[in-house]
């Protein structure tokens, strides 16, 4: 089922990714081909108006045609008046039907394979027998409208080849985009599905962790109540038991909330100036006499003089979990320390423990939620697998890393190193 939901999601996301690019790609062209085709046109029609202006304001009839366009003259019948000029397109411009809605537009007409776009404008002047002279022409040899015309057809040729060379770009890019889309929805896909594999986990596992306590609470308070005569003393086992129990789903609830706020983000530094020397002695003081009565020995070398910017109370949380997890592996009789100083910038701090130590094979997944290495180990050690995930949320919010390394000794070196101000 799950793979199922998972491969809709991808296909929605590739159809959309594929749809928005096409989309944009084909906007564009469209943009690029109006563009092209009002440019091209908008040439021809310059042309056009400067060749009309000129016959319609012209004191004698225009001769042959020149390379671009062709100048018809109409007296006021209809009659062509300069067939003399017009050589092999006499033919052509004798099939021209205009009328007088076409006047001062300007227009296409097909003639066979030939596009030919036209002005049809009134002649605004007399015109004359010839250059030079003040005769004018007869009144039905005087020329009452004026049609330019011009062979668009290389023009259009020009428009149609682009606008064929930008189909088969869109084409060939729409393949393009068709293959990047795919990839790009897998590649986007892989955050969610890991996303998606992770919550299943955490479900899972928070299911099991909380099931373990609620099973032994109930079991308790049932053997609690088949036997109602008996005094607390006579049942102060299953009462400190039910009792811890508690305080364990307490604080796995507590690092559940933690993590979730913090995977939504809701949670943000509150950094501030902080004395770090008065600040690692107001941890470790309270560990001092609790390392001593575990016969353990704790050692510190702080080394850091000056104020560090961080978030003291996520700091305070960082360091308790790194201390109470050295305190837990670490056996009766050996030591554990704690470094700290200014490496290149960064805040460096150390706690090494003398414990059992991690597979080189484990050190990654020490950080991942609810995992621990020795399971046989769970209930001496106590925990739930959330302390490590917490910690390194908290490095990470402060721009930090965390890795851990093997003690010489034996046991884990926790190195946390935080970018702190100049």
């Amino acid at each position: 089922m799950d793979k199922i939901v998972n491969r809709k999601q991808q296909i929605r996301l590739f159809l959309l990714e594929f749809f928005s690019f096409l989309i944009i790609f084909t906007v564009l062209g469209t943009i690029i081909f109006l563009f092209y085709q009002r440019n091209t046109y908008n040439s021809i029609d310059s042309t056009l108006t400067q060749r009309t202006q000129m016959a319609a304001n012209s004191t004698n009839m225009m001769g042959p045609p020149d390379f671009q366009t062709i100048t018809v003259y109409y007296n006021s019948k209809g009659k062509i008046l300069n067939s003399q000029y017009l050589n092999n397109m006499a033919s052509t411009v004798s099939k021209i039907k205009v009328n007088k809605n076409q006047l001062n537009r300007i227009f296409n007409i097909k003639s066979g394979d030939t596009t030919l776009r036209c002005a049809y404008v009134k002649v605004r002047s007399k015109m004359t027998m010839k250059r030079g002279d003040d005769k004018l022409l007869k009144a039905s040899k005087q020329p009452k409208y004026v049609l330019v015309i011009k062979n668009v057809t290389p023009e259009l040729q020009g428009v149609n080849r682009f606008k064929d060379l930008l189909l088969a770009s869109l084409i060939i890019f729409g393949l393009i985009v068709f293959i990047i889309s795919y990839i790009i929805s897998r590649y986007n896909m892989k955050p969610v599905l890991k996303a998606w594999k992770q919550q299943e986990e955490f479900v899972d596992s928070a299911a099991h962790e909380i099931r373990t306590p609620l099973t032994i609470i109930q079991n308790k308070l049932e053997g609690l109540m088949t036997k109602p005569n008996d005094t607390i003393k006579d049942q102060i086992g299953a009462i400190i038991m039910s009792l811890s129990e508690i305080r364990r789903l307490n604080g796995l609830t507590s690092d559940m909330l933690t993590l979730a706020r913090a995977n939504s983000n809701v949670i943000t530094l509150e950094k501030a100036p902080v004395n770090f020397s008065e600040f690692m002695n107001e941890i470790l003081e309270p560990y001092t006499d609790l390392i001593e009565s575990e016969d353990k020995k704790l050692v510190t070398s702080i080394n850091v003089d000056k104020p560090v910017l961080v978030d003291a109370k996520r700091l305070h949380q960082l360091i308790v979990i790194l201390l109470d997890n050295a305190i837990k592996y670490t056996p009766t009789g050996a030591t554990i320390t704690v470094n700290s100083s200014i490496e290149n910038r960064n805040l460096k701090i150390q706690i090494c423990d003398t414990g059992i130590g991690i597979s080189d094979k484990n050190k990654k997944s020490v950080f991942k939620r609810f995992y621990r290495e020795e399971k046989s180990g769970n209930k001496q050690t106590g925990g739930n697998g959330l302390g490590l995930s917490i910690a390194e949320w908290i490095v990470r919010a402060h721009n930090g890393h965390i890795k851990i390394t093997d003690n010489p000794g034996g046991g884990s070196i926790f190195t946390v190193l935080l970018p702190v101000a100049k």
